[in-house]
Order: structure tokens, then sequence, then C-alpha cells
């Protein structure tokens, strides 16, 4: 094996050296996406190959084939930015195209997604295809990725293949899988799931502006009596959203370490 050297790393976009060769040389970096990546259990940072800032871990599972559709592997705080993604995905069988339904860019007519990822690129705006690698195959940083299929919209991952990183596919293995098919079908559950109680939540929203717009016209009105006036105070006090209600009582509540969840036994 060749001797281990820091990469070399060049001025511009992250992604300009997406087509690099993987270094062999590692540098703590961005806390992994899945539970159990992270140096030390209460750790902010994960190894990361300096090239690619690919998790070292992740790297390894993808070498392997392990492809991964399990959200409960990822991290607690990830699982519902992972819903929300393939919430905008048509999924459908693993042999058909999986097209994003998402935002579309109308300048550049190509598929967005919005997450600001520090650490690992200065971008706002993400192709919905490498953040479905970061779903599946694992945290493989800002590698490239090319379908098997030629469809820019599919987000499918068995369609997906990592580049420069040494993955191993295996079609047939992945169609006859049973775990795959159980964890599929898990998404799309969880998937239902999280539309629901998205619909819940806005009308909530709703519901609670329409109160605040009647509060806010029996406030102003000058015509309004002062009994209502004091009604409508005391009944926000006692909802907990009044104004003066707004601090945090105990800030250094905020200050507790996050669990990484590093006694988890998933192999990925």
């Amino acid at each position: 094996m060749a001797e281990a050297k820091p990469n070399k790393k060049v001025g511009g976009h992250t992604y300009g050296r997406r087509n690099l060769q993987l270094s062999n040389t590692a540098e703590e970096g961005e806390l992994c996406l899945y539970a159990g990546h992270s140096i030390g259990r209460f750790s902010s940072h994960s190894m990361r190959f300096d090239s690619h800032q690919a998790c070292v871990r992740c790297v390894a599972a993808a070498r392997e084939g392990r492809l991964s559709l399990d959200i409960n592997r990822l991290l607690k705080r990830e699982r519902k930015r992972a819903l929300k993604f393939w919430s905008q995905v048509d999924i459908r069988n693993p042999d058909e195209c999986w097209n994003w339904e998402g935002c579309i860019n109308k300048r550049t007519d190509q598929p967005q997604f919005s997450w600001r990822r520090h650490g690992i690129s200065s971008s706002t705006q993400h192709h919905p295809q490498r953040v479905a690698m970061w779903f599946s195959w694992g945290d493989l940083g800002f590698a490239g990725v090319k379908t098997t299929c030629g469809n820019k919209y599919c987000c499918n991952p068995f369609h997906l293949i990592p580049q420069n990183i040494g993955v191993f596919v295996d079609d047939d293995s992945y169609a006859d899988s049973f775990e795959l098919q159980c964890q599929l079908h898990t998404l799309k559950q969880q998937i239902a799931e999280y539309n629901v109680e998205l619909a819940i939540e806005q009308q909530a929203k709703m519901i609670d502006q329409q109160e605040l717009d009647e509060r806010s016209n029996l406030t102003f009105a000058p015509d309004s009596h002062f009994a209502d006036r004091i009604d409508a105070v005391i009944g926000d006090m006692l909802a907990g959203r009044h104004s003066s209600q707004s601090n945090i009582i105990n800030p250094d509540s905020l200050k507790n370490p996050t669990d990484n969840e590093e006694n988890s036994t998933d192999d990925y």
C-alpha cells in the first residue's frame, strides 16, 4: 500500500474535487449522519477522509455493498430530515425509477433539496441524488454519484453508484434481499405517518393563526370592551403563549452534552 499522504486541497467549490481519487488519510471532521460513527459517545466529530470528507465507517460499509434504507440507523436529529426528503420522492419498486417530486430550480431546471451541511459544503442546495446517497449508501461527503438509468430525477438508491469510493454493487442480491424489502416497506409506512403528522401540524397552525387574528382584532378594535381584552390576555397567559412567557426558564439546560448513541449495534 502506498504511503499515506494528506490530500492537496485546491481552492474553489468543494464539489470540484468530487472526481478526485479518495485519499488514504483521514482527519477529524463533521459528525456523521449515522449513529455510532462519532469519535466518542459525546463527541461532535467523526473521522473523515480529507479528500472528500467521507466518513471512514460509511466508506467501509459502502465498499462491502451494505445499502440501507433504515431511518433508525440515523441520528435522531436527522431522522425527520430524512423523512422530509423521502416524502418528496415517488418511491416505487426497486427496479423502477424513483422520480424527484420536490423543488426544481426554474433557472437551471435542476432538482434540488435545501440543506446546509456545515463542515461538508458551503452550499445550501444539494442534488437529490447526492442526498439519497447520504441516506442509503452512507455519509460519503461530496463524493460524486451517477445513475445506471441516466435519469437525472431518479433518486432510487438501487440506481445510484457513488464514484471513486470503490462501492460494491450486486443488483441481484439487492432485489432478492428480504431485509431491504422490509426496510422499504417500513420506509413507506414512516413516510405516510410523517405526512399525516405534517397535515395535523399545518391544521393546528391554521387554527392558531385564526385565534391570533381574532384576538388581535379584539385588542385593536376601538369598540371592543375592556373586559374582553383582559380575558384575551389571561387566556394567552394560561395557554403559555403570552409575550412575557417567551423567556427560557433554565438556559443551562441547553448546554447538556448530546448523546451520539455510541452503543448502537447496527452494522453501518
